[in-house]
């Protein structure tokens, strides 16, 4: 199932920074700017892990994550919830450092942080707000 939309991914794309969301195991929130965040495929966003200390030990406890999305042109905004796997090794790694390394060569990418989208809720007005449009339509 295509979970991140063609508009939900018009809107991903256009965004230069992404507040990420991540919680402790107690639920003690963090939000961070973060700017190597993009789509990899129909339900999948990958996160660099350049200077995670909070949300990495978060997602180590706690593996969901919530993303917001907005393109203020559109008005069109976006909620993403995702379950996170920390990737040490492998071909997403060394994707992920050669994406970073392109457009910042000092920075080390510690990981790659692939999430799993399992929900996207409309944020913005309309009949659709706050309906969840990666479940099917009934």
């Amino acid at each position: 199932m295509k979970v991140l939309r063609d508009e939900v991914r018009q809107v991903i794309d256009g965004m230069a920074v992404f507040p990420v969301a991540t919680a402790s195991r107690e639920g003690v929130p963090n939000v961070v700017p973060m700017t190597f965040v993009k789509v990899l495929d129909d339900d999948t966003i990958l996160l660099a892990d350049n200077f995670m200390h909070k949300s990495r030990a978060n997602i180590e406890e706690n593996p969901v994550v919530g993303i917001a999305v907005w393109d203020m042109q559109t008005k069109r905004a976006y909620q993403l919830k995702a379950t996170a796997e920390i990737v040490e090794s492998g071909d997403v790694l060394d994707q992920t450092v050669e994406w970073v390394h392109k457009a910042m060569p000092e920075v080390k990418t510690k990981a790659a942080v692939v999430l799993k989208v399992r929900n996207v809720f409309v944020c913005h007005p309309g009949p659709d707000h706050g309906r969840d449009i990666a479940e099917p339509q009934s």
